[in-house]
């Protein structure tokens, strides 16, 4: 849950100063504060309605609270209002669950932020570690608030580890080389350490028998390759969609 905190207060103060930057390239005096209690009250009611409406496929409730120009981003993906609202359909679940709200306004835009837990469903998969990041910009148009860009984010946490024996770690240790760069891991009892050369080594975690992550950069997996003896002959550094090879120089 710190971890999660930290993520959250992150995006926040992120998306606080762009709120800011904003607003002062349009007027160099203005602030943005925390939203008075009630306006507060207001959106977080707002909220409540269109994360339980999102499950009913209420498309009259999300059609009244946003604006014509209203988009909704979720990974990299851009929906428009008609697409949106098209889209909306029952499905039987829980709405999310709001844990943490938080709201800046400046003149007449609201910032809001909310970390969203799932509920669990019966019988389906445990979702107790998913949590989402809603980034929402609120309109206030006629002295009514208006949604007009939402962005949802999964919050990424770390996969559970599992233990490797000794003679596994030690088919991944060695020496690594991509372009003019040196990678090193090595073994310190049943713990993986790893680091580029010259700089400090930091412990490494096993997702799989070939997958390796840092705690608390779990963007990025460092996934091993075998040759057909099922010798490790280099690994992958994946963020998300793109990666950096590494060639295997060494195995000592």
């Amino acid at each position: 849950m710190k971890s999660l905190k930290k993520a959250f207060k992150q995006c926040c103060v992120i998306a606080a100063g762009c709120l800011i930057y904003a607003a002062n390239s349009a007027t160099a005096s203005a602030q943005a504060v925390d939203a008075p209690s009630d306006e507060k009250k207001v959106l977080y009611a707002n909220d409540k309605l269109l994360l339980n409406a999102l499950h009913r496929g209420d498309q009259d409730t999300w059609a009244r609270l946003t604006t014509s120009d209203f988009m909704y981003v979720e990974e990299g993906n851009v929906a428009r209002r008609a697409q949106f609202l098209s889209e909306l359909e029952e499905d039987g679940l829980m709405p999310l669950i709001i844990h943490n709200y938080e709201v800046k306004i400046i003149g007449d835009t609201a910032q809001v932020f909310h970390q969203d837990d799932v509920p669990q469903r019966p019988g389906g998969v445990d979702e107790s570690h998913s949590h989402l990041l809603m980034t929402e910009t609120w309109q206030r148009i006629h002295g009514e608030w208006k949604l007009r860009v939402v962005h949802t984010d999964r919050i990424r946490i770390n996969p559970p580890p599992v233990s490797l024996s000794s003679l596994q770690i030690d088919e991944l240790v060695g020496t690594y080389q991509s372009a003019d760069k040196t990678y090193i891991i090595q073994r310190d009892g049943n713990r993986i350490l790893g680091g580029k050369s010259g700089q400090p080594l930091t412990e490494l975690m096993a997702e799989t028998r070939d997958v390796l992550f840092q705690p608390d950069d779990v963007y990025l997996r460092r996934v091993f390759q075998r040759n057909a003896n099922g010798q490790v002959t280099g690994f992958i550094d994946r963020r998300e969609t793109d990666g950096r090879s590494w060639k295997r120089v060494s195995s000592n």
